[in-house]
């Protein structure tokens, strides 16, 4: 009996364009679609709506959870750990309220996110150069807070070039320059670095620390509250922080 995770990976692939050869090739990231009619051919008709948590998510993850026989056990505990650790970032009056608790009158001071160059030099190299890490920079201040909003609440878009760098490295100034940053470590001019966690990658594995500068310092007690999965550390004490690893 062909199992039901197997049926949905034979009718994406019977969806795909034919090769020369008479065969037919899935894309590794291949995602799914509920409008897809092929899809819709093998799912049971009956129960098309408790199949929307398919949507978006990678063939061969839903293919390999369907197939496992106590697969309905397993799509509980996802839907359970979905609902406890659902993110709703900041909506649009709450970030005018966070811009104005952050700068005085509402106006941006002239020169914000100057601690990470001073600080982050006491980074012990070899500890940070094991930190996959992403400064946002080359927008606004109060759009970094807004990019960092969305990041934290959507997760990286793996779909789209996401450029990192080590938090430091232990190389010589100028031999990151492949990686788009002057010294070979991530970017330190912007409101935030994401960090994360050690020997990991961020587009993989995701974010688990972001580094404050001191141009939002007021409102790290609103990002810790908005999103508590991930910890927040003011840029003069990073360095500290990471050391002590």
């Amino acid at each position: 009996m062909i199992k039901l995770g197997t049926s949905i990976y034979n009718a994406i692939k019977r969806s795909r364009p034919i090769l020369k050869d008479g065969s037919s090739c899935i894309n590794p990231g291949q995602k799914l679609s509920l409008s897809n009619p092929y899809l819709l051919e093998v799912l049971p008709e009956n129960e098309l709506k408790s199949f929307s948590w398919i949507e978006g998510k990678k063939l061969s993850t839903v293919s390999r959870i369907l197939d496992r026989a106590d697969s309905a056990k397993v799509l509980k505990r996802y839907n359970a750990l979905c609902a406890k650790y659902k993110v709703t970032g900041f909506n649009d009056a709450e970030l005018q309220g966070l811009y104005k608790k952050a700068f005085a009158g509402g106006k941006v001071p002239k020169d914000p996110n100057l601690d990470a160059f001073v600080f982050l030099n006491n980074l012990d190299t070899k500890i940070a150069s094991k930190f996959d890490a992403h400064g946002i920079t080359k927008i606004s201040v109060p759009d970094q807070l807004k990019q960092l909003n969305k990041i934290l609440t959507r997760g990286i878009d793996k779909d789209k070039k996401f450029y990192t760098a080590p938090l430091a490295v232990e190389c010589p100034a100028g031999a990151g320059a492949g990686l788009g940053t002057a010294g070979g470590h991530a970017t330190r001019d912007g409101s935030f670095i994401l960090v994360s966690g050690k020997s990991k990658m961020l587009a993989e594995d995701g974010i688990e620390t972001v580094i404050v500068n001191d141009a939002y310092y007021k409102i790290i007690d609103d990002l810790k509250q908005k999103f508590p999965q991930v910890k927040f550390i003011r840029a003069d004490k990073a360095a500290d922080y990471f050391n002590k690893m």
